[in-house]
């Protein structure tokens, strides 16, 4: 079966070189700034391209792709609301762009979302997409996982926010996915856009969708500097415990290249493509029925 894929806030297509890796096939990105646009023009010639995504409309995508729907919309929407490095202004940032994203999965309604931050979202912004996308018809899993636990010698940790559509029959065959497992009362609750901080987020929200793990149960949300995961992985994917220090021939300056500070701009933007493809790889053996699970409980 076809595998497709649109990534919105496409960056340089980190996500998109972990998809195709996976198995699905890019059939439209949109991103804004002028130079990653240009990364993508250059690796993806002939996939059509939005630049602004409040022109994303049903209407347009199909005008651009002749495809009414795809099984995967990803977008890493816009860190800077939410980044230790700004102010965190949250919602009131006007880069606060997880709106126009919510609407273009509602208008095309895929079978997968996957959405991606930095880890200063769990304090600021993921209670509301999580109610977002359950009012919106899918059943959440979220993952905190660093670089580091697939073998990079940096931390960098992202958020992962994995959707499934709870109508879509191939994701009911696993655990607890597409059948209502999530928060009971998530999709009532109404959040004001002031709402942040951990106070607003009880576990069973932070953990809607997640399977059921023992060793949590009935705790608070994971506190700095213990798990750093929000779904029961074994301490030593935290990062820390890879490595003591970094390779000494590791370079702390890249070499004058053209467009030297644009590179470093939007390497550091990118989401390191072996760190989200075990999610895409897990989405794609499931749509396949791939899956090593086989369907049953584990």
């Amino acid at each position: 079966m076809s595998l497709t894929h649109f990534s919105l806030f496409s960056g340089i297509g980190g996500i998109d070189l972990a998809a195709e890796a996976a198995g699905f096939t890019s059939v439209c990105q949109c991103e804004w700034a002028a130079f990653p646009a240009a990364v993508l023009a250059s690796h993806w010639p002939e996939v059509p391209r939005f630049q602004d995504i409040t022109t994303v409309t049903k209407e347009a995508f199909f005008e651009k792709t002749e495809l009414r729907t795809v099984t995967l919309i990803s977008g890493g929407f816009p860190c800077q609301p939410f980044s230790t490095a700004g102010r965190q202004r949250g919602f009131h940032d006007e880069r606060y762009l997880w709106p126009e994203m919510l609407r273009v999965i509602r208008e095309l309604q895929p079978r997968w979302v996957l959405g991606e931050n930095v880890a200063g979202f769990l304090r600021m912004g993921l209670d509301k997409t999580l109610i977002d996308l359950e009012q919106a018809g899918y059943d959440v899993r979220v993952f905190v996982l660093p670089a580091a636990a697939v073998g990079a010698w940096h931390e960098r940790k992202r958020v992962f926010i994995i959707g499934s559509a709870a109508s879509h029959t191939p994701c009911q065959r696993h655990r607890g996915c597409g059948q209502g497992v999530g928060h009971p009362n998530l999709c009532e609750r109404q959040l004001s856009q002031d709402e942040q901080g951990w106070q607003s987020m009880d576990g069973a929200a932070l953990s809607c969708g997640l399977p059921h793990d023992p060793h949590h149960a009935g705790k608070a949300l994971p506190q700095p500097g213990l798990g750093r995961v929000a779904d029961g992985f074994p301490a030593q994917m935290d990062g820390h415990s890879l490595w003591a220090e970094e390779p000494a021939d590791i370079p702390r300056l890249t070499e004058e290249v053209p467009n030297r500070s644009k590179r470093m701009k939007t390497l550091g933007n990118a989401v390191s493509p072996p760190q989200v493809f075990p999610i895409l790889k897990y989405i794609a053996d499931i749509e396949t029925g791939r899956c090593p699970m086989g369907g049953e409980e584990p």
